[in-house]
């Protein structure tokens, strides 16, 4: 097994990297549920701004973000670039990247098998370590989705969720500078596993009393 999969993706070392969240293609795909991708968008989105990643956001010309995104972003800037498919062609896109100084890139977006896929391919050419947020990106269709992702996958890229990512990030749940910000992001995307949480600490706080 190549070891370098096995570094963890971190903060300082990784950069997540949005690409064509546009308005005008959510109804579009078909392969995951809108708000649950929307959720997932945000989340993401928030987990490079609570926990303190690089984040470069981009998209085509012409298109209006969700703007869910926009609010989460909070005025962090959106690159829009031309009509390279693999966003990594545009200067400006690919000079924000390098900026960050990060060799590992997170990517998610619309569409998987459009400008995602592309994105992700033309990352591993240049040498970057990729990981797919796979909740956070959406195709056409679901056949069209699967398809894309065991291309990339195949190409050495590594399927991720965004709260795998987040938890991947965090590391340890004692670990306070960014605790509030972790746990802020799973209870507004996941209350559920808020109250399971909660829970899980109300009983071990018993036992030890």
């Amino acid at each position: 097994m190549d070891k370098s999969l096995l570094e963890p993706y971190t903060p300082q070392n990784t950069t997540i990297l949005m690409v064509d969240y546009s308005s005008g293609f959510v109804n579009s795909f078909r392969s995951h549920n809108v708000n649950e991708h929307i959720t997932a968008t945000v989340a993401l989105a928030k987990t490079a701004i609570g926990l303190k990643s690089g984040l470069v956001v981009n998209l085509g010309a012409g298109q209006t973000p969700y703007p869910q995104l926009v609010q989460a972003l909070g005025g962090h800037p959106i690159i829009y670039r031309g009509g390279e498919y693999n966003a990594l062609d545009s200067p400006r896109v690919l000079e924000a990247v390098k900026k960050t100084g990060r060799r590992n890139l997170a990517i998610a977006g619309i569409s998987t098998d459009g400008c995602v896929i592309q994105t992700a391919l033309g990352a591993l050419r240049l040498g970057f370590n990729v990981a797919l947020v796979e909740d956070a990106t959406a195709g056409l269709t679901l056949e069209a989705h699967a398809i894309s992702v065991r291309r990339m996958m195949q190409a050495g890229v590594v399927p991720v969720s965004w709260l795998a990512l987040a938890t991947e990030f965090q590391m340890n749940w004692e670990r306070k500078d960014t605790a509030q910000a972790y746990f802020g992001l799973i209870a507004e995307a996941s209350p559920g596993l808020t109250m399971s949480i909660q829970a899980e600490h109300a009983a071990a706080e018993r036992k030890q009393a």
